[in-house]
């Protein structure tokens, strides 16, 4: 029986968590039907559930650069799209970082959710898809010098009208991969998930009317926007500032940000950033945001749900052309590792009023692509990941070793599913000694993971912090940084230190160690028995006599 009377802030805390489950199903729903390891295995991929006006309101905890980007790219769609004329069954889809995406490989797909005949609001899943064409396997070329040179660029596009698939859109994007049929599958995966959205939607409204349940939603994120201009308005009247500098093969690029308030809104200023660069080693606007809101969700808005409402409360300047908001048609596809000193800068700022929350320079491997034709099947094959480092220290704690960095959250892909899935073999998989930044609390370790090749493949590195590695803070040391080696079976190893490509042989061995994370406070602080621990993986006593002289 649907109840008629307004909702109670325990109704519409019920609510919320209704929400919340249905991202979660959405998600599980995705993982468990989709094809390709890196949703399958990796989980990159994230869901979330947005207002009738295309704010988001609800997200799971999957990956913050995706929930940050998928917070404005459905206003694209709706400037494509008007929600009147929208109806139950529509799906659209956009993966452009030129109309709110990320970079190409990730597809966002959205559709209008209705209970009683009207709108409620919006599901939508965010994938990473392994290859959608450009100029090597996985769609992550080095050498892009634009975005045409990465990928298939899908505008804001009607995918399904009342149900029905539009099936020249599945023949254009099938006709730019080079593995059409994994495209397939893991889109129509994406698809399922708007229609479990759909389903527990239904059965929401078995209890709420239409209107409680979009009262809910807007109520959520007026209560979010709330509670973080509540924590602006706290905040002491001075400018903080931070600095990183992105490490692209040497070439220290720098990032710049001030964080001010004016009464209950904060001021973020990225003014003085360098230029964006004639590569794939550019952050998009939307990705940028996305970490703008990740930093403050973690230290100024702990515990608040993260929303359209708390970024209502945050005023953001990017200059175009920087790195930070390149102008099209820059290329885009490394974003992420852009992403990891974007993460460092807001940190090194946000360190000034709130210590106790902030995070190190967290390491990362940057991404290794790479591809060709399987012995076994004759059919194209295309594999590649983000692959994780140590991450960085905090006030109470060591850096986690070998993690995904935390903007993007994700798994490593298991051994066995490599060695099952591609002619490949992993040699070793382990931390790499002496690789954490020194600190009170150290950084966590980097990851070492051995690739062997068994038949011919062309390789694509956008190496992660080669030369230099994460910074540490309040006098924590630095990581390593990344190393990575490619040693043929007649050739003398080759070192990578930046944004490149290169065919392989057979039984060629690409060694790839990442960069561990920075440490947090002096290391000569740091206690006894972690000292101890720490000869265990090659750190500390080295370390604390270095600091101490």
């Amino acid at each position: 029986m649907n109840q008629t009377a307004p909702l109670d802030q325990i109704a519409i805390e019920l609510v919320r968590n209704a929400f919340h489950s249905i991202c979660d199903e959405m998600a599980e729903s995705l993982v468990r039907s989709s094809h390709s390891p890196n949703i399958k295995e990796r989980r990159d991929c994230s869901c979330s559930v947005y207002d009738v006006a295309g704010d988001i309101a609800v997200q799971a905890e999957h990956i913050p650069i995706h929930l940050g980007v998928m917070a404005g790219a459905l206003r694209h769609i709706l400037a494509a799209f008007p929600a009147a004329e929208m109806a139950p069954g529509d799906v659209f889809l956009v993966n452009d970082p030129y109309y709110g995406a990320n970079h190409l490989p990730d597809f966002i797909v959205a559709g209008p959710l209705f209970a009683g005949g009207r709108m409620v609001g919006f599901g939508a899943s965010m994938a990473h898809h392994t290859d959608v064409g450009g100029l090597t396997p996985r769609s992550m070329p080095a050498t892009a010098t634009e975005i045409f040179h990465e990928g298939l660029r899908i505008p804001p596009v009607k995918l399904a009208a009342a149900g029905l698939v539009d099936n020249n859109i599945l023949t254009i994007i099938a006709a730019n991969s080079r593995l059409p049929d994994e495209r397939m599958a893991d889109l129509g995966a994406q698809i399922a998930t708007i229609r479990v959205a759909q389903s527990r939607i239904d059965e929401l409204a078995r209890r709420y009317d239409t209107d409680q349940l979009r009262y809910a939603l807007a109520e959520i994120i007026r209560r979010s926007e709330a509670a973080t201009r509540a924590c602006i308005a706290a905040l002491p009247d001075e400018v903080w500032y931070g600095a990183a500098a992105a490490d692209f093969g040497g070439e220290m690029i720098p990032l710049r940000v001030a964080l001010s308030h004016q009464g209950d809104r904060l001021k973020i200023d990225f003014s003085g950033s360098g230029p964006q660069t004639n590569s794939p080693f550019n952050s998009c606007l939307a990705n940028t945001l996305a970490c703008v809101y990740m930093a403050i969700r973690i230290t100024l808005a702990q515990g608040i749900p993260a929303n359209a409402g708390m970024y209502r409360a945050l005023e953001i300047a990017i200059p175009a052309g920087s790195i930070l908001n390149p102008v099209f048609p820059a290329a885009i596809s490394a974003a992420t590792q852009v992403s990891y000193h974007t993460f460092e800068a807001l940190m090194d700022a946000l360190s000034a009023f709130a210590p106790e929350r902030v995070l190190a320079g967290t390491g990362g491997g940057g991404v290794f692509s790479f591809g060709g034709t399987n012995p076994l099947t004759g059919r194209l094959f295309a594999y590649g990941e983000a692959l994780g480092g140590g991450s960085g220290a905090s006030n109470v704690a060591d850096g986690e070793s070998g993690m995904i960095p935390p903007v993007a959250n994700l798994h490593d892909t298991p051994v066995e599913v490599l060695e099952m899935s591609l002619p490949v073999r992993i040699l070793r998989y382990e931390l790499v000694p002496g690789s954490a930044g020194a600190g009170r609390q150290r950084g966590g370790f980097g990851l070492r993971r051995e690739f062997q090749v068994l038949t011919p493949v062309r390789c694509s590195f956008q190496v992660s912090m080669p030369t230099h590695g994460p910074g540490g803070l309040l006098g924590g040391g630095a990581g390593a940084p990344t190393r990575i080696t490619v040693t043929g079976p007649e050739a003398a190893p080759l070192s990578i230190t930046g944004f490149s490509e290169l065919s392989a042989a057979a039984g060629t061995v690409i060694r790839v160690e990442t960069a561990g994370g920075g440490g947090y406070g002096p290391p000569c602080e740091r206690a006894a028995p972690a000292r101890a621990q720490d000869r265990l993986y090659g750190y500390g006593d080295i370390h604390i006599r270095e600091a101490q002289a």
